[in-house]
């Protein structure tokens, strides 16, 4: 009866340690507040106005994109990337493999260096005008 029963916490143990464990990775549990996990549908309010695609550690940009646009980033590798500013433009998102987000282009017209964090022979031009 010992046994059942201790088989039984086991069970609920690691039951409740896989739900809370995906909650957090390196410590932090707070959300991105620019990245969102899905691309917006035809009929969210959030739509984009530009698309980034990650494929074969390599981005593809759009020509340009409006200041302030929502762009999606789409991560067609299976490694986890980032878009970076390399210099100040207030954008820094992480992109797990295979995922999409979004991010708010900066309000300013210029052209912004990317870089991946994790891959620094990763980069591109975002051109905001």
């Amino acid at each position: 009866m010992k046994t059942i029963t201790g088989i039984w916490a086991v069970a609920a143990a690691v039951s409740l340690a896989g739900i809370t464990g995906c909650a957090a990775q390196n410590g932090d549990s707070s959300p991105s507040p620019v990245a969102s996990s899905a691309a917006p549908s035809a009929g969210n309010p959030a739509q984009t106005e530009g698309v980034i695609t990650i494929r074969d550690f390599k981005y593809e940009v759009p020509d340009s994109v409006k200041p302030g646009a929502m762009v999606t980033v789409t991560n067609a590798d299976s490694a986890p990337h980032t878009v970076t500013a390399k210099d100040e433009g207030g954008f820094d998102v992480e992109v797990p493999g295979g995922a999409t987000v979004i991010f708010q282009a900066p309000d300013a017209p210029g052209e912004y260096g990317i870089i991946c964090t994790f891959h620094p022979q990763m980069n591109g031009t975002l051109v905001v005008k």
